[in-house]
């Protein structure tokens, strides 16, 4: 999923592409370590 997020090219609009790839990268994402506070939690520290 992330490769194929890496070499999706949209032109003309903007995309939630590069969120996607940060929320991927995150540790307790991946493992399933998570509330529903997650994401307030995760967007405050991008």
């Amino acid at each position: 999923m992330k490769r194929a997020l890496r070499e999706f090219t949209i032109e003309g609009i903007k995309t939630t592409i590069p969120f996607h790839l940060q929320l991927m990268d995150n540790d307790d994402y991946r493992s399933g370590n998570y509330t529903t506070k997650f994401m307030d939690d995760f967007v405050l520290k991008r």
